[in-house]
């Protein structure tokens, strides 16, 4: 009848399953052949589905919260278990929506908070439930849920919903808005977790190029690289010199200027090329100003037609293949003209258009 009810001793190892199983996802073999994009797309699906499960029962420690957390980010970044290597977006960076400039995988903590939130609408908009009627009967004993608060003779997991409740109220200063805003979660007639979740996760500012990485026009592994090159986290020589690493600042593009975001994606010669034959072919002007260029294609944005939609893939696919020849000249020694080049982003482009 309802929940178990988990006491203390018993939670010291209950999250165990939950971490092996999230560890054997994302140290399988053949999750290291995806690129940063599908990495992505695992941790917001399987991986937080196992998340999910769990949440929706129990109440996270802070401490599962950050080994959860740990797991995911060195998977995304490729980091094996006691090596390191030089991350240039946080995670917490990295983890905003979308529309905030990340990838939009939830916060571990606040959707566990949002999921518990479920029982105490219950209480609020189910009385009638079993669960409900077992509360008031047992725990409550007619007074008011609002008024609950921990205590040593409660179960673990009833103190784990009084201790959301009185976080719910902390943050909005009062029980009746508190109250207001576990019933505004209701659609339906059912508990919109997600709707809580927004209302208590942290804020951020909306960044304006989100609709242009992240249109659906654009291939992911494009969105994601774009992303990191729009807010300058890719590890290019002037960024890596900043970590202390001993390298020349050289653009192995032109071998004749230091490496910065600017320099390699638009004032390179060899970029600048690229752009040149790709904006012709999008019928869209070209400017060596990384501003000016993020605006131009800002034009193409509430375009719903397959040519609006092409000219933000090819804008993506650009970026990611000069950046893609960038580090096939580092790592492989490898080398290709400019019309290759466009051929395979023009290739790319006709792709995702039809």
């Amino acid at each position: 009848m309802g929940l178990p009810l988990f006491n203390a001793r018993l939670a010291n190892d209950m999250y165990q399953p939950l971490l092996d199983k999230i560890k054997a996802k994302v140290t399988h073999w053949t999750n290291h052949c995806l690129r940063y994009a599908g990495k992505a797309t695992l941790i917001n699906s399987v991986i937080f589905g196992l998340n999910n499960f769990w949440g929706a029962s129990v109440l996270l420690r802070k401490g599962v919260v950050k080994k959860i957390t740990k797991l995911c980010k060195d998977f995304v970044w490729g980091i094996e278990e006691g090596s390191r290597r030089h991350v240039f977006m946080g995670w917490k960076s990295l983890s905003k929506p979308r529309q905030a400039g990340g990838i939009g995988i939830k916060e571990v903590l606040s959707w566990n908070g949002a999921q518990m939130v479920h029982w105490l609408w219950k209480l609020v908009n189910r009385p009638e439930s079993i669960w409900a009627k077992w509360v008031h009967h047992y725990i409550l004993k007619g007074t008011d849920f609002c008024l609950a608060s921990t205590s040593v003779s409660h179960s673990w997991y009833w103190n784990n919903v009084v201790k959301v409740k009185d976080f719910l109220v902390t943050r909005e200063g009062s029980q009746s808005l508190a109250t207001k805003w576990i019933l505004d979660c209701t659609k339906h007639g059912k508990f919109k977790a997600g709707m809580m979740y927004e209302l208590i996760r942290d804020s951020y500012d909306l960044v304006h190029w989100a609709p242009l990485v992240f249109d659906k026009a654009v291939v992911p592994k494009h969105s994601f690289m774009g992303m990191m090159a729009l807010q300058n986290s890719l590890p290019t020589i002037d960024n890596l010199t900043l970590r202390g690493l001993p390298l020349v600042n050289r653009c192995l593009l032109c071998c004749s200027q230091g490496e910065d975001l600017e320099h390699l994606f638009f004032s390179c010669p060899f970029s600048s090329l690229v752009w040149h034959k790709i904006s012709s072919w999008l019928q869209v002007p070209y400017s060596a100003d990384l501003a000016q260029v993020v605006n131009w294609f800002q034009a193409f944005l509430k375009g719903k037609d397959h040519i609006s939609c092409g000219k933000r893939a090819g804008f993506l696919a650009t970026l990611y293949y000069i950046w893609n020849e960038r580090n096939a000249r580092v790592f492989k020694g490898t080398m290709s003209s400019s019309e290759a080049i466009c051929i395979k982003i023009k290739f790319v482009t006709r792709c995702r258009m039809y």
